[in-house]
């Protein structure tokens, strides 16, 4: 039998997950605002914090980070590459990106628990090339699915692999430095 926790340390667990909710929306609009432009769809480290996020925050506040963090980006805050924010963004060609993220960003946090080095850059790229076909698919619609593959899938191929390795190695160093502070069910 456990002892019932007491108020205090519910509003512990509670403050720790709001502060984990801000932070990685905070971290995915830092990626965003990492961003070299390029039409119709600019490269950004967004997927980089997508992924650290989901590899240290498991699904739930992996997700009500993205949530926070579109949210915010629809009411106009400059949560988006080009320090962008609105309504058109949720709505035009890069849509169909952002939106997987909140499909690809928790699914990708349930599969961390169950991998190890090698297979947690798989399940990374993974995420990204779901990204990749999401967002070809919405931009397909606005620009026709040749010009969306040459716009919006193909210069990204080497970006996806060299992030889903890059957050592969942040998330394996900040579980051996920080296992209590990482640790999920």
């Amino acid at each position: 039998m456990t002892a019932a926790a007491n108020p205090s340390q519910i509003q512990r667990a509670f403050s720790l997950r709001f502060a984990a909710v801000l932070g990685g929306a905070a971290l995915l609009a830092l990626g965003s605002w990492a961003s070299v432009p390029m039409i119709p769809v600019p490269t950004t480290l967004q997927t980089l914090a997508l992924f650290v996020i989901a590899g240290l925050a498991g699904p739930g506040l992996t997700f009500g980070a993205l949530a926070v963090w579109l949210v915010l980006a629809a009411f106009g805050a400059p949560m988006l590459a080009g320090f962008h924010g609105g309504w058109q963004a949720l709505t035009g060609p890069t849509a169909g990106f952002l939106l997987a993220f909140a499909a690809v960003g928790p699914l990708a946090a349930w599969a961390v628990p169950k991998t190890k080095g090698g297979d947690l850059f798989a399940v990374f790229l993974v995420g990204h090339s779901l990204v990749l076909l999401i967002g070809w698919a919405w931009l397909a619609v606005n620009v026709g699915p040749q010009q969306a593959f040459l716009a919006g899938v193909q210069p990204f191929f080497f970006a996806a692999i060299a992030k889903s390795a890059a957050a592969t190695v942040i998330v394996m160093l900040a579980k051996a430095r920080f296992p209590r502070v990482v640790s999920r069910p």
